[in-house]
Formats: structure tokens, C-alpha cells, sequence
């Protein structure tokens, strides 16, 4: 069923979205899974997933490099507060 507003016709009833946020290894780490599993399950095909996880994988080391950059400069101001 639909409804029309202004001239254009929306879903009575919208689909929720179930993103992920992915701020985290954690996170970037459970969507890894779900497209693990949506590949397959045939729901994706294998070169949508495997371009996927390129871009999972990316987004994982940057975290990665972000975290250790806030480390190192939290251990340079202990360094400097010490001398």
C-alpha cells in the first residue's frame, strides 16, 4: 500500500534500515560477518562482497591507524608533562 504526498507515492509502511554504525574494529569486524554471510547465502554476489570487504577492510586500518595516532600523542604530552 502506498500514499501518495506532493505528487509522489511513498511506502505506507517504510522499511527500517539495520545499519551498522562503523566507528569501531568491533563494529567494522560484525559487518565483515554479515557480508560474509549474505555471500554465501547467494543474497550478494561474490564480487559485490568481495568489493565489500576491500572497502571494510580500508575503513578497519584506518581506524586502526587513528586509534594509535590518539595513543602516541597522549604518550608525547605524558613525555613532555614528565620532562
Amino acid at each position: 500500500m502506498t500514499k501518495a504526498v506532493e505528487g509522489e507515492l511513498i511506502p505506507a509502511n517504510p522499511v527500517r534500515s539495520t545499519r551498522l554504525r562503523l566507528g569501531s574494529i568491533r563494529e567494522v569486524r560484525r559487518k565483515l560477518q554479515k557480508v560474509y554471510e549474505m555471500s554465501k547465502d547467494g543474497r550478494i554476489s561474490t564480487q559485490d562482497g568481495s568489493r565489500l570487504v576491500f572497502m571494510l577492510q580500508a575503513l578497519a586500518g584506518m581506524i586502526r591507524d587513528s586509534d594509535l595516532e590518539e595513543r602516541i600523542k597522549k604518550l608525547e604530552q605524558q613525555h613532555v608533562k614528565k620532562s
